[in-house]
């Protein structure tokens, strides 16, 4: 793996420490994911990367990066960090500054800016979820009609 870019204003990535990338992926419900370089899974503009652990503050971390993260609740996080039983930090720099945002992830997990070089293992990418098309049969829904015109035309 390059030089990974980009880690700047636009972007919203996970950071979660000491887990694997397929921890990561299932707690996020992702499936069906593939091997791509990985400047791909941080430069994609839909479906999320994954990257494999690297080392930051306080141990490795895994980070996933997609736009879907973007404006994470507080619950959802709260959630996530419960089911891996590790710290998750989300960086949203989509709508904040990016300076102090990347600020942040320097302090708390890693500095993205600084990530080069090779690293350990493959990102994964995960493609946007596809729900499928329609059910064949739509649900139906009971008439209330006829009892409607009995109320009418009651006898």
């Amino acid at each position: 793996m390059t030089h990974l870019e980009p880690f700047g204003a636009g972007t919203a990535w996970l950071a979660v420490r000491d887990r694997t990338q397929a921890d990561v992926a299932e707690a996020l419900g992702l499936t069906g994911g593939r091997t791509v370089p990985g400047h791909e899974a941080v430069g994609a503009v839909t479906g999320t990367g994954i990257l494999p652990p690297l080392p930051g503050v306080g141990g490795r971390w895994t980070l996933a990066v997609s736009a879907r993260l973007a404006d994470l609740s507080a619950t959802r996080l709260g959630a996530l960090a419960a089911l891996l039983a590790t710290d998750v930090h989300v960086y949203d720099t989509t709508t904040g500054a990016a300076d102090e945002v990347l600020a942040r992830a320097a302090a708390e997990s890693l500095d993205p800016r600084t990530l080069a070089g090779e690293a350990p293992g493959h990102a994964h990418f995960y493609d946007d979820v596809d729900e499928g098309p329609p059910p064949a049969d739509p649900m139906e829904t009971p008439s209330r009609t006829p009892w409607l015109w009995s109320r009418f035309f009651r006898r």
